[in-house]
């Protein structure tokens, strides 16, 4: 696909996410039509008064003292509504796509999180998504308020001089067109440059991890020497994005200044009498055109000013549109029934198993070493991530890092199910969180976050309570006891065996398991699941 073609792709995409906005999104440019049609009201009652004090030696009438004070109010009133109703707007397409991105981060979890850096998914909430709003509610409305405003400009001067409005029309065209030649490429130039800071940002927030590694291997120069290679190239692509945007912005102010001194021109000569083409201006009617040409440049100026918001928005787009436009599986029904899958394979990274078969109570080690595809595995079999098999049936996953949501410790156990606090206590005594939870400030109703602070074990055993109180048939466990003690790791193992005896489990752990639990083997090895 060409550069065009996928620029014209983007904006598509883009123009639909405002869909459910486009109502509001019309009254924008109504409000902006009826702002501008006051501006021309006030420039023709301002003509007047001028008249009337240096042509007539006259104060003005005040039917046009009234006509300049109650245009200029209308004015003001419909700016103001019109920057609230944007920001209003702005906000709401925000938070319907930051909606869209928690459902698929909530569907997709660990297994769509893990595909980008920390930085990427950053960069997608306070970058992508806002420049997504600011395209529909500042580019998109600018741009029909562009093309409207100097029709409607032009239709006003007409009557005042058919030669002038002749003259604008044929001048107003050439402001988009050297705005699109010395705009072309921006986003290509806009992709480059959040490239290059997802890349700085990675880069340091890995770095800083492992700070106390590179403290140990001596490496702090080498790494400085590779930050400072990325930053300066994120200083160069900065510097190409902000001289494009100089470029064209000063463009675009020169062919205006000059369309509009043609007609300041025109207009002088006009009221000396040196010039007869055309009717005889007034001063009345020479003041109104100077003052109302700037006006039919101005909008077109603005819409070249929010050029490189375009360009800024189909960058994230390229960004946004495959995320949210994944496809959500449906979420898993009824009782595991087994499976038997021959060939399965997952689409990226590449999965690849010859045959699996999984029966009702089956418990089922799997092993390999760190990086072999053992998370990839659960994964594709919950439906996190493409796959060639799809599983049926209601299954849990218990991964190393456990996800701790901003709610009540009742809601993180719960997770929408219904259950009394007896039950409740009594899990959190199985896994041995009674004494730290009676001792939080509000017990089952506190809200977890920063305080009261979760140790990675806490949170390993609260993700565990939370398995031992679903009634999912299939459960899925990912070093379920990573975080935890070697003697803490054989009490709740012997507790997971007792409890979940009667459901069907894929256990991957590098601690040691009784082999007597298990009656199949999985393993797996650089990417290739071997049964047994």
């Amino acid at each position: 696909m060409t550069e065009h073609a996928a620029g014209l792709s983007m904006t598509k995409w883009l123009s639909q996410q405002g869909a459910a906005s486009r109502g509001a999104l019309h009254l924008l440019t109504i409000l902006g039509l009826a702002g501008f049609t006051c501006q021309l009201g006030l420039f023709w009652f301002v003509s007047l008064a001028v008249d009337d004090l240096i042509v007539n030696q006259q104060p003005p009438a005040p039917a046009t003292l009234q006509g300049v004070v109650l245009t200029a109010a209308l004015w003001l009133v419909f700016d103001y509504l019109k920057q609230q109703l944007t920001q209003r707007t702005h906000l709401q397409l925000c938070q319907g796509l930051q909606a869209q991105l928690h459902t698929q981060l909530l569907r997709g979890q660990l297994a769509l999180v893990r595909q980008k850096p920390n930085f990427y998914w950053q960069q997608l909430w306070s970058l992508h998504i806002p420049a997504t709003a600011d395209f529909l509610t500042r580019y998109q409305v600018q741009k029909q308020l562009a093309v409207l405003a100097p029709l409607l400009a032009l239709v006003c001067l007409w009557p005042t001089s058919w030669l002038i409005a002749l003259l604008m029309f044929v001048t107003l065209p050439v402001v988009p067109l050297f705005m699109y030649l010395v705009g072309s490429g921006a986003a290509t130039r806009h992709r480059r440059h959040f490239a290059a800071l997802t890349r700085l940002g990675s880069l340091f927030a890995d770095r800083l991890k492992a700070a106390d590694l590179l403290l140990v291997h001596q490496a702090h120069t080498s790494q400085q020497r590779l930050l400072k290679n990325a930053s300066d190239d994120l200083n160069q692509r900065t510097m190409n994005v902000v001289s494009l945007a100089f470029l064209s912005s000063s463009v675009l102010d020169f062919f205006a200044t000059l369309a509009v001194a043609l007609v300041a021109v025109f207009v002088g000569f006009n009221l000396l009498g040196e010039v007869q083409i055309g009717p005889e201006l007034s001063l009345q009617q020479g003041l109104f055109i100077l003052l109302v040409a700037p006006l039919c440049f101005s909008e077109l100026k603005t819409l070249g000013r929010l050029y490189h918001q375009k360009a800024a928005a189909e960058a994230g787009a390229a960004e946004l549109k495959p995320i949210l436009d994944m496809p959500l599986p449906p979420s898993p029904q009824g009782h595991f029934t087994g499976l038997e899958w021959l060939s399965v394979q997952s689409e990226h990274p590449r999965l690849h198993a010859k045959r699996l078969v999984l029966h009702p109570k089956d418990w089922v080690q799997l092993s390999g070493p760190s990086g072999s595809g053992k998370t990839l595995l659960l994964e594709c079999l919950l439906g996190q991530r493409p796959c060639s098999h799809k599983m049926q049936g209601q299954a849990v996953l218990l991964t190393q890092q456990a996800i701790i949501t901003p709610q009540s410790l009742r809601d993180n156990l719960c997770l929408g199910q219904t259950h009394n606090d007896e039950k409740l206590w009594d899990i959190l005594s199985q896994v041995e969180l009674h004494d730290w939870a009676s001792n939080l400030p509000q017990g089952l109703e506190t809200l977890m976050g920063e305080h009261p602070p979760l140790s990675g074990g806490q949170a390993q055993r609260v993700a565990l309570a939370r398995i031992l109180l679903s009634d999912a048939s299939l459960v899925l466990l990912d070093e379920p006891t990573a975080h935890l003690t070697d003697e803490q790791h054989q009490r709740l193992c012997q507790l997971l065996r007792q409890q979940l005896a009667e459901r069907t489990l894929v256990w991957a752990s590098h601690k040691p398991l009784p082999e007597a639990w298990f009656n199949r083997h999985w393993q797996t090895d650089n990417l290739e699941v071997i049964s047994r």
